[in-house]
């Protein structure tokens, strides 16, 4: 069972966006901050604060950097070693929704409200790749064995090739759209949830195998933690799925120590713990108990 061990208070709005970089957790909210913490010690690090124009739906941490995508169509890439602004754009003026670092080519990916995905380079922020998908609300950008999954608002998923961006493959998992998106390589299937409040499964070549109704609303957060399924949803709830998600391990809501609030989104940080993050301004750190063995002597 996953317990809450830490909560981390500090925002004065909405958490939109939370990412881990393997030191640390990044947080943004609707109070226009973006915040680090210590999740060791429970702390927010006062050493890193950045104060934006607009709020930040999206934001993404790794490789020595902090992206961040705001409201107004602002993307910055912070240093997080010397704090400072290593660039900034803003190139359409739309929402950012979804971020992802393809450590392999040294590229940020980014997706937009009216369907802009745009390629840049991590260290410069100059621009390699535009393409104007169309499809409404990118919402979740995966990167896995060279492909990159697109999870659209409109028009399903799509499937590019990272190195030349060709364009792979197509399918409509979820009605209304895909919010999240889990890659299983262990049993090539692709897991999405969305709008429709279904957890959807899909083969290798995209067929879906497996339609699971997850939640009451919206699902926002979907990640694997150990050999369980996490999924969070705009239905205030946390679950904690089986492997094969025959069954719900584990619900969580407010009165286990989760959130009042629609669950915005779930970061994975190692094998025993994920971090929640919500409408009601917390930031949950949760921690699998360790199993006690009873002897009968």
């Amino acid at each position: 069972m996953f317990q809450a061990k830490v909560v981390l208070n500090g925002h004065a709005g909405p958490i939109y966006a939370a990412s881990w970089d393997g030191n640390f957790l990044y947080s943004s909210s609707g109070d226009k901050y973006v915040t680090r913490w210590d999740l060791t010690e429970g702390l927010q690090d006062s050493s890193f604060t950045v104060k934006l124009e607009h709020a930040a739906y999206a934001l993404k941490a790794g490789e020595g950097f902090c992206f961040i995508g705001c409201t107004d169509g602002t993307l910055l890439g912070i240093d997080t070693e010397t704090k400072n602004m290593a660039w900034e754009h803003n190139f359409f003026g739309n929402a950012w929704f979804s971020l992802s670092i393809d450590t392999k080519h040294g590229w940020l990916v980014a997706g937009d409200s009216e369907g802009n995905l745009v390629v840049l380079e991590l260290q410069t922020g100059k621009r390699i790749l535009h393409l104007p998908l169309a499809a409404g609300k990118i919402r979740t950008l995966s990167i896995v064995n060279n492909n990159c999954y697109v999870s659209t608002q409109l028009i399903g998923v799509l499937v590019f090739s990272c190195e030349n961006w060709n364009e792979l493959a197509s399918w409509e998992p979820n009605e209304l759209g895909s919010n999240v998106l889990y890659a299983d390589m262990q049993k090539n299937e692709l897991i999405t949830g969305g709008r429709d409040a279904h957890l959807v499964i899909s083969n290798s070549v995209y067929e879906i195998i497996k339609r699971i109704p997850a939640h009451y609303q919206t699902i926002y957060g979907l990640i694997r933690v150990g050999n369980q399924f996490v999924t969070a949803s705009m239905d205030k709830t946390i679950k904690i799925w089986s492997p094969d998600f025959s069954k719900v391990d584990q619900r969580i809501e407010f009165k286990d120590g989760g959130h009042n609030r629609s669950v915005n989104g779930l970061v994975f940080v190692d094998n025993q713990t994920f971090v929640s993050y919500g409408d009601d301004k917390k930031i949950v750190v949760w921690k699998k108990a360790p199993v006690i063995l009873h002897s009968d002597n």
